[in-house]
């Protein structure tokens, strides 16, 4: 597994635009996709997603081979942990 950071410096365009900008986090499975991904909104608003949490009516977990666009940043397995353990999520009560 691979993981990465990126911040999003632009609002959703949807109904949550409001909900301002956002921190994303990837975990990146041997095969390229996305197996779980964060997004942590400067609201505080925050979403979840998994192989077992696909969609819901914020959004959906990335579909496709997860590509670099150059201003990701790698972290480690236990970072990523910790943000899943340090938060929580409007969209998901738990994320075991």
């Amino acid at each position: 597994m691979k993981y990465f950071y990126y911040h999003w410096n632009e609002s959703r365009g949807d109904q949550f635009d409001h909900w301002g900008t956002s921190d994303w986090y990837f975990e990146i499975g041997q095969d390229g996709y996305v197996s779980r991904s964060i997004q942590i909104y400067a609201s505080s608003n925050a979403l979840f997603y998994s192989e077992q949490h696909i969609e819901d009516v914020y959004g959906v977990l990335p579909e496709g081979k997860f590509e670099l666009i150059g201003e990701e940043k790698e972290i480690s397995k236990s970072e990523f942990e910790c943000v899943i353990d340090s938060t929580n999520f409007t969209n998901v009560a738990s994320t075991i």
